[in-house]
């Protein structure tokens, strides 16, 4: 399981860890579109999704993080 952070926006988390999209993408085993996609707020992943970018960003980055944008 992930440990619990404050909230950070995946566009934050990929700047200021300096991991690209497309390395994010493959350890989510997601297209890079997907990434890029959720990072902009310009679409909401599904739960799925959420829940490997939450493991693969050491949970800095939670499925809640997602729902603000709606």
């Amino acid at each position: 399981m992930f440990v619990q952070y404050g909230a950070m926006k995946l566009e934050t988390y990929l700047r200021l860890h300096g991991v690209t999209a497309s390395a994010l993408a493959e350890k989510c085993t997601v297209s890079v579109s997907t990434i890029t996609r959720a990072a902009r707020g310009e679409t909401i992943p599904t739960m799925e999704v959420m829940r490997r970018i939450a493991d693969n960003t050491g949970g800095r980055v939670k499925p809640n993080d997602f729902m603000e944008m709606v």
